[in-house]
């Protein structure tokens, strides 16, 4: 008779406490992940929280927003490649770390006085010609 108490100690099946779980549809979460929307997007999108999708999604959204970029870095390096000047400037600025330099001298000495009279031509405050 023990046993049998305990058979059914097992078998007893409780109900889960609380709201019961919303299923989400993961492609939609990842393909708008990859091209980068925000989660109050997404979430906003399949009707659920920002924080539901940061508590139980977070890795799959980080992981589709790494591959969206990818993919688009991809994209601009080749449009890059086969000649698109402002793609190749700004990679090479991103990328690269290059600037447009735009050198500036200051000058820090006085500028020299510069007198065209000469001391004997000008006498009792007249100019001599």
């Amino acid at each position: 008779m023990k046993s049998d108490k305990n058979m059914s100690k097992n078998t007893i099946k409780t109900k889960s406490i609380g709201r019961p779980k919303k299923e989400l549809d993961v492609n939609i979460i990842a393909n708008l992940s990859q091209i980068g929307c925000t989660q109050e997007e997404i979430s906003s999108v399949i009707g659920t929280s920002a924080r539901t999708l940061q508590r139980r999604y977070a890795d799959l959204i980080q992981e589709n927003k790494n591959k969206g970029k990818a993919s688009l870095r991809k994209k601009m390096w080749e449009k890059a490649l086969k000649g698109n000047e402002k793609l190749l400037i700004w990679l090479s600025k991103n990328e690269l770390n290059m600037r447009d330099k735009i050198e500036t001298q200051s000058i820090v000495e006085p500028l020299p006085l510069i007198i065209d009279a000469k001391a004997e031509e000008v006498i009792d405050g007249e100019e001599k010609r």
